[in-house]
Protein backbone atom coordinates (compact mmCIF):
# COMPACT_ATOMS: atom_id res chain seq x y z
CA UNK A 1 0.00 0.00 0.00
CA UNK A 2 1.15 3.42 -0.85
CA UNK A 3 1.57 5.74 2.05
CA UNK A 4 1.06 9.39 0.97
CA UNK A 5 1.22 12.23 3.41
CA UNK A 6 -1.50 14.73 2.58
CA UNK A 7 0.42 17.72 4.00
CA UNK A 8 3.49 16.85 1.91
CA UNK A 9 1.27 16.58 -1.17
CA UNK A 10 -0.25 20.04 -0.52
CA UNK A 11 3.18 21.56 0.05
CA UNK A 12 4.45 20.03 -3.22
CA UNK A 13 1.44 21.41 -5.14
CA UNK A 14 1.95 24.90 -3.68
CA UNK A 15 5.66 24.81 -4.48
CA UNK A 16 4.95 23.68 -8.05
CA UNK A 17 2.36 26.45 -8.51
CA UNK A 18 4.78 29.06 -7.10
CA UNK A 19 7.50 27.87 -9.50
CA UNK A 20 5.08 28.13 -12.45
CA UNK A 21 3.97 31.62 -11.42
CA UNK A 22 7.56 32.81 -10.98
CA UNK A 23 8.53 31.29 -14.32
CA UNK A 24 5.72 33.25 -16.05
CA UNK A 25 6.08 36.36 -13.92
CA UNK A 26 6.71 38.59 -16.93
CA UNK A 27 3.48 37.39 -18.57
CA UNK A 28 1.45 37.97 -15.38
CA UNK A 29 2.99 41.39 -14.78
CA UNK A 30 2.11 42.41 -18.32
CA UNK A 31 -1.47 41.13 -17.97
CA UNK A 32 -1.95 42.94 -14.64
CA UNK A 33 -0.43 46.15 -16.07
CA UNK A 34 -2.76 45.93 -19.11
CA UNK A 35 -5.87 45.37 -16.94
CA UNK A 36 -4.98 48.27 -14.60
CA UNK A 37 -4.38 50.57 -17.59
CA UNK A 38 -7.77 49.68 -19.15
CA UNK A 39 -9.61 50.32 -15.90
CA UNK A 40 -7.84 53.65 -15.30
CA UNK A 41 -8.57 54.73 -18.90
CA UNK A 42 -12.27 53.86 -18.49
CA UNK A 43 -12.56 55.73 -15.17
CA UNK A 44 -10.79 58.75 -16.70
CA UNK A 45 -13.04 58.71 -19.78
CA UNK A 46 -16.23 58.49 -17.68
CA UNK A 47 -15.23 61.27 -15.31
CA UNK A 48 -13.81 63.50 -18.04
CA UNK A 49 -16.98 63.13 -20.12
CA UNK A 50 -19.14 64.03 -17.12
CA UNK A 51 -17.03 67.08 -16.25
CA UNK A 52 -16.97 68.26 -19.87
CA UNK A 53 -20.78 67.94 -20.09
CA UNK A 54 -21.20 69.90 -16.85
CA UNK A 55 -18.86 72.63 -18.14
CA UNK A 56 -20.76 72.87 -21.44
CA UNK A 57 -24.13 73.07 -19.64
CA UNK A 58 -22.83 75.82 -17.35
CA UNK A 59 -21.37 77.78 -20.29
CA UNK A 60 -24.61 77.57 -22.28
CA UNK A 61 -26.72 78.62 -19.27
CA UNK A 62 -24.36 81.52 -18.58
CA UNK A 63 -24.40 82.64 -22.22
CA UNK A 64 -28.22 82.90 -22.19
CA UNK A 65 -28.02 85.33 -19.25
CA UNK A 66 -24.92 87.31 -20.28
CA UNK A 67 -25.73 90.82 -21.47
CA UNK A 68 -24.57 92.08 -24.84
CA UNK A 69 -25.24 95.08 -27.07
CA UNK A 70 -25.75 95.14 -30.78
CA UNK A 71 -23.22 97.10 -32.78
CA UNK A 72 -23.41 98.97 -36.07
CA UNK A 73 -21.33 98.13 -39.11
CA UNK A 74 -18.73 100.52 -37.69
CA UNK A 75 -18.56 98.68 -34.35
CA UNK A 76 -20.42 101.37 -32.37
CA UNK A 77 -22.90 100.22 -29.69
CA UNK A 78 -26.54 100.40 -30.74
CA UNK A 79 -29.65 100.11 -28.56
CA UNK A 80 -29.97 98.91 -24.98
CA UNK A 81 -28.07 95.96 -23.48
CA UNK A 82 -30.01 92.68 -23.68
CA UNK A 83 -29.57 88.92 -23.26
CA UNK A 84 -30.20 85.98 -25.56
CA UNK A 85 -33.05 84.85 -23.26
CA UNK A 86 -34.80 88.23 -23.53
CA UNK A 87 -34.40 88.26 -27.30
CA UNK A 88 -35.84 84.72 -27.57
CA UNK A 89 -38.81 85.75 -25.42
CA UNK A 90 -39.43 88.76 -27.67
CA UNK A 91 -39.18 86.64 -30.82
CA UNK A 92 -41.56 83.96 -29.53
CA UNK A 93 -44.01 86.54 -28.20
CA UNK A 94 -43.94 88.43 -31.51
CA UNK A 95 -44.60 85.18 -33.42
CA UNK A 96 -47.70 84.29 -31.41
CA UNK A 97 -49.08 87.83 -31.28
CA UNK A 98 -48.54 88.55 -35.01
CA UNK A 99 -51.77 89.38 -36.86
CA UNK A 100 -52.94 86.81 -39.42
CA UNK A 101 -55.97 86.36 -41.64
CA UNK A 102 -58.64 84.33 -39.83
CA UNK A 103 -59.40 82.06 -42.81
CA UNK A 104 -55.89 81.23 -44.05
CA UNK A 105 -53.49 81.93 -41.17
CA UNK A 106 -51.26 83.95 -43.51
CA UNK A 107 -49.81 87.24 -42.26
CA UNK A 108 -52.42 90.01 -42.45
CA UNK A 109 -51.75 93.21 -44.36
CA UNK A 110 -53.81 95.26 -41.87
CA UNK A 111 -55.31 94.97 -38.41
CA UNK A 112 -58.82 95.09 -39.87
CA UNK A 113 -60.54 91.70 -39.67
CA UNK A 114 -57.40 89.91 -38.40
CA UNK A 115 -56.60 87.77 -35.37
CA UNK A 116 -53.40 86.82 -33.57
CA UNK A 117 -51.61 83.66 -34.65
CA UNK A 118 -52.41 82.12 -31.23
CA UNK A 119 -56.16 82.84 -31.71
CA UNK A 120 -56.04 81.43 -35.23
CA UNK A 121 -54.35 78.21 -34.05
CA UNK A 122 -56.81 77.76 -31.16
CA UNK A 123 -59.71 78.33 -33.57
CA UNK A 124 -58.33 75.66 -35.88
CA UNK A 125 -57.89 73.16 -33.04
CA UNK A 126 -61.39 73.83 -31.70
CA UNK A 127 -62.87 73.63 -35.21
CA UNK A 128 -61.23 70.24 -35.79
CA UNK A 129 -62.58 68.95 -32.46
CA UNK A 130 -66.05 70.38 -33.20
CA UNK A 131 -66.05 68.89 -36.71
CA UNK A 132 -65.07 65.46 -35.39
CA UNK A 133 -67.77 65.63 -32.69
CA UNK A 134 -70.38 66.83 -35.17
CA UNK A 135 -69.50 64.08 -37.63
CA UNK A 136 -69.83 61.46 -34.90
CA UNK A 137 -73.21 62.87 -33.83
CA UNK A 138 -74.49 63.03 -37.41
CA UNK A 139 -73.46 59.40 -37.98
CA UNK A 140 -75.27 58.34 -34.79
CA UNK A 141 -78.45 60.27 -35.69
CA UNK A 142 -78.37 59.02 -39.30
CA UNK A 143 -78.01 55.42 -38.11
CA UNK A 144 -80.95 55.84 -35.73
CA UNK A 145 -83.02 57.45 -38.54
CA UNK A 146 -82.18 54.54 -40.86
CA UNK A 147 -83.24 51.99 -38.21
CA UNK A 148 -86.43 53.94 -37.52
CA UNK A 149 -87.31 54.13 -41.23
CA UNK A 150 -86.62 50.42 -41.65
CA UNK A 151 -88.98 49.60 -38.72
CA UNK A 152 -91.66 51.98 -40.02
CA UNK A 153 -91.47 50.51 -43.56
CA UNK A 154 -91.68 46.98 -42.14
CA UNK A 155 -94.84 47.89 -40.20
CA UNK A 156 -96.39 49.53 -43.28
CA UNK A 157 -95.55 46.53 -45.47
CA UNK A 158 -97.03 44.11 -42.91
CA UNK A 159 -100.20 46.19 -42.71
CA UNK A 160 -100.52 46.37 -46.53
CA UNK A 161 -99.92 42.62 -46.92
CA UNK A 162 -102.47 41.83 -44.18
CA UNK A 163 -105.08 43.99 -45.91
CA UNK A 164 -104.35 42.43 -49.31
CA UNK A 165 -104.18 38.79 -48.22
CA UNK A 166 -106.48 37.44 -45.54
CA UNK A 167 -104.45 34.26 -45.13
CA UNK A 168 -102.09 33.64 -42.21
CA UNK A 169 -98.60 32.94 -43.63
CA UNK A 170 -95.85 31.08 -41.80
CA UNK A 171 -94.30 34.46 -40.90
CA UNK A 172 -97.65 35.68 -39.56
CA UNK A 173 -97.86 32.56 -37.42
CA UNK A 174 -94.30 33.15 -36.09
CA UNK A 175 -92.98 29.91 -37.58
CA UNK A 176 -90.52 31.65 -39.94
CA UNK A 177 -88.38 34.72 -39.15
CA UNK A 178 -89.06 37.89 -41.16
CA UNK A 179 -86.25 38.94 -43.52
CA UNK A 180 -86.49 42.55 -42.38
Amino acid sequence: MLNINEDDLKAAIVAKAADEILRHEDDLTGMVRQEVKQRVDKIFADRATQQIQEAIDAAVAKSFEQEYRRVTAFGEPEGQPTTIRKELEKTVSAYWSAKVEPRTGKPASSDYNSVTRAEYLMTQVCAEDFTAGLKSSVLTVTGALKDGLRNQLAKQMDQMLNELFHIKSLQDQGKVEKPY
